[in-house]
This record gives structure tokens, sequence and C-alpha cells, in this order.
């Protein structure tokens, strides 16, 4: 009973402080406060509780390194023309009939090499709805589909920050995470390709389109070699190279570009990577300021307060209960169907994708007999619902930045697609182990990790 008032207690101050605009990570500092009283109440020591926070605490520790990692990389890219010049490319691609998939498959580009929505949004996202203005296309369209592109990559890139939270929490390794991510993907991305193919030969649009590579290259000096430091994520990922030497290569590459091609002076570099980029012209800055390890504090703080929530939770047993539901649920269905439902609720309560992930592992780890099978339940429900909630943060957030309506979430079908299709393959794998080892199974990348029998759940105290 009073886990459930202290569950309860948690989840209204969580819904009242965003409703009152309160920052997240003060609430998640309140939730802290509240499950140690709850220890202290228990019977544990103040060192105790300490111990069990700071344990959490050390799980991300690599993670929040990667964070800051990516911080650089993403001011870097922005002032090597990295970023820009991907655009130009990709906005020089786009046709009007085409228009609604190349946004699409831009966003995917993008939110892939940066491994973020919210950047991706910002850059890509911007410039495509900027091209929708000029050309009459539906704006609630190219919402939606800016809102799936970002989130794919969010979602299965190798410097993504939920990606590296997933791989983190299950002690996995994120390059085959990413490459299992991409095999279950494929239905789901090719089906939301033709949807978004049908809705562009279908809609009416006019012919100007803005010329991004003219309006880049009064700043940028422009040309292929700005796309190295992109090529090197994926020529590295694709070479198993761990993904932190992967993203210090390519940090190092776009700051020899800095230096060599944009004429970036090396005294201002470490001001760079610290505070990001900032254009003095106008129209570049509203697109591709931001960046730098400044830019992380926020998100590297919400990690690392709602990181000793897991600690906390192991050493009292308060989400046993609540375990114990979604292991029921679990046995009635299939594992993924407990995680789906769980994280679904997670990313209306917590608003908050990071926090989602985090409750949505600690709550589901039982369900599953491996960290692998894990990783991939969580990839493919807790990080890509949080964009079609509409108050979750990475939701509001992607949509600000691009000017387009809350509507736009009916339209993100690559977000609704993949839980669905990976519930469909979960019912068949678990209702036919033999399935991963059948030519279907193989393909989907599934394994017998996806078949192991869980751990017994413990018995409730």
């Amino acid at each position: 009973m009073t886990e459930s008032i202290v569950l309860a207690v948690f989840a209204a101050m969580l819904v009242a402080g965003i409703a009152a605009g309160v920052p997240i990570v003060w609430i998640l500092v309140a939730g802290l406060a509240l499950f140690s009283g709850y220890a202290l109440k228990q019977g544990h020591s103040v060192r105790e509780v300490a111990h069990m926070a700071g344990s959490g605490m050390k799980s991300v520790r690599d993670v929040l390194i990667l964070y800051l990692i990516v911080g650089m990389m993403c001011a870097a890219w922005r002032a090597s023309g990295t970023i820009p010049y991907t655009v130009s490319v990709c906005a020089s691609l786009m046709t009007p009939p085409i228009f609604i998939l190349m946004t699409f498959l831009a966003c995917c580009l993008m939110s892939t090499l940066m491994g973020t929505s919210t950047g991706t949004a910002a850059t890509m996202g911007v410039i495509c709805m900027t091209i929708a203005s000029a050309m009459g296309a539906d704006k609630v369209l190219t919402g939606g589909a800016i809102l799936a592109g970002s989130f794919f990559g969010d979602r299965m890139s190798p410097m993504s920050g939920s990606a590296l939270l997933v791989a983190g929490l299950t002690k996995t390794e994120v390059t085959k995470n990413v490459l299992r991510m991409a095999k279950t993907a494929a239905v789901p991305f090719a089906l939301t390709c033709l949807i978004y193919a049908a809705f562009g030969f279908t809609t009416q649009h006019a012919s100007s389109m803005p010329q991004m590579a003219s309006i880049f290259s009064r700043s940028f000096h422009m040309g292929w070699v700005l796309a190295i430091p992109a090529l090197a994520i994926v020529v590295l990922s694709l070479m198993r190279v761990p993904v932190k030497k992967t993203m210090l290569a390519s940090l190092v590459l776009a700051c020899i570009i800095c230096i060599a091609v944009q004429g970036v002076a090396p005294q201002d570099l470490p001001g760079l990577l610290i505070f990001g980029y900032t254009s003095t012209d106008r129209t570049i800055a509203s697109m591709l300021d931001g960046g730098g390890v400044l830019s992380m504090m926020n998100v590297a703080s919400i990690i690392l307060v709602s990181s000793t929530y897991s600690g906390i939770f192991d050493g009292t047993g308060l989400l046993r209960g609540v375990c114990s539901k979604v292991w029921e649920l679990s046995k009635r269905s299939t594992p993924f169907l407990g995680v789906l439902v769980t994280s679904f609720i997670a990313n209306c309560m917590a608003c908050n994708q990071t926090l989602s992930i985090m409750l949505t592992d600690q709550i589901c780890r039982p369900t599953e007999g491996t960290g692998t099978a894990l990783a991939l339940d969580l990839e493919n429900s807790a990080v890509v619902l949080a964009g079609i909630i509409p108050w979750s943060l990475s939701c509001v957030a992607v949509l600000s930045f691009i000017g387009a309506p809350s509507t736009s979430v009916v339209f993100a079908c690559f977000l609704y697609l993949l839980p669905l299709w990976t519930l469909l393959i979960s019912y068949a794998v678990h209702h036919d182990k033999s399935f991963v080892k059948k030519t279907p199974g193989q393909l989907l990348g599934l394994t017998t990790d996806d078949v192991a029998q869980p751990a017994q759940l413990p018995l409730a105290a």
C-alpha cells in the first residue's frame, strides 16, 4: 500500500510540476527526496541510501562521458560545415511530388548522423519546413514526416543519447544493438516510405525551391571534404570500432576541417566545443546555432539524478508490485507487450524520454531473459513513443523548432508502425521459439537471446 502511495505522489509531482513549468530536473530532485525518505522509513541508514543512489549513478557514468563527446561533435560539425553541406545536398534532391518522402528520408539521414531528434529538427527540420512553406506543402504532413525522421536516428544512431543510454542500462554493445534495430525496422521503414510517397503524389504543390547551398556558402567554404566527419561515423561503425573511439575520431576530423578549411583559429576551438557554434548570419544562426558541452548539461543532469532512482528501487524493492503486474501481463501474452504498455504509461506520466527509458528498464527487466532482447524492446517502444505523446518534452521540442501543429503526431507513421511490427514479431517468436532459426527470423536479426527464459521474478517483500 505504501509503495502505491509513494508512486502516486511521484506521478502527481511530475504532472503538477510540468503543468506549472518547473524544470524537469528539479522535479526529479524532489522525487529523489521522496524515494530517499521512503528508504529511510524502511529502516535503511542515510549511508545505505547514499550508497544505493551512488550505485545507480555509476551505471550511467560511461553514458555521461559519451554525451559530452556528442555535445562537442555537434558543435564541431556545425562549425566545420559538415551539417550545412549535408543539408544542402539533401535540399537539392527534393522535388514537389516526392517532397514529403524526401523530407522523411532527409531527416532520417540527419538524425542518424547527429543522433538527436531535437538537433535534427533544428537543422534539417527547419529547412524542410521552410521549403514546405515556399512550395505550399501541407504543414501537418510535413511536420509528421519530420517528426518520424527525427526519431528514426534518435533511436538507432550510434551517436544517439538514447541508444547509448539503453546500451548502458542493458549492458549491451551499441553497435550490435544498432544492427538489430536496422533489421527490425526495415518493414516499418518501407511502409512509411510508401505512405509518404502516396501523400506526395496526391497533394498539389507550387514549384519554388529555396537554394540552400547559396545560403550556406555565405559563411562556409563548401565541398565534399566537409562530409568526411560524417562518413567517418558510418565507416567506423560498420567496422565495429568502439563508439567512443568512433566519435572521438569524427570530432578530431571535424576540428581539423574547422581550422584547415573554414579558417577557425585554433585558440577558438576550446570555446567552440564548450559553448557551441554561433553564426553572425541571422538566417544561418536560426538553423545552425547550438551544440557544445554546455548544450548537454540539462540532459546530463536529468540522467544523473534519475539514475539514482534505479539504485534506490533495487535496494528498497519499491517497484516489485509493478514488476509483478508487468510480469503477469508478459506471461499471458509476450514480453514485448509488457514493455510496450509500461513504456507508454511511463512516457505519458514522465513526459521525458530519458526518465521513461530508465523507468521502463527498471520495471521490465525481469520480463526478458537477456539484455540483448530487452535493449531491442526498449528501442522499439520507450524511445520512439516519446515522439507521439503530444505533451512529451521530446515531441514538444521537435514541433516547436519547426513550427508544426501538434496534429502532426498523427502522421508520424514510422513511430506507430515500428512498435506494432515489433509486437507481431514478438508474438511469432514466443508462440514458436524455432522462428528465430527460420529464414524470416534470421532476416530480422533474431537470435536465441530473443527466446531465452527470464529469471524468476523475486517474491514481493
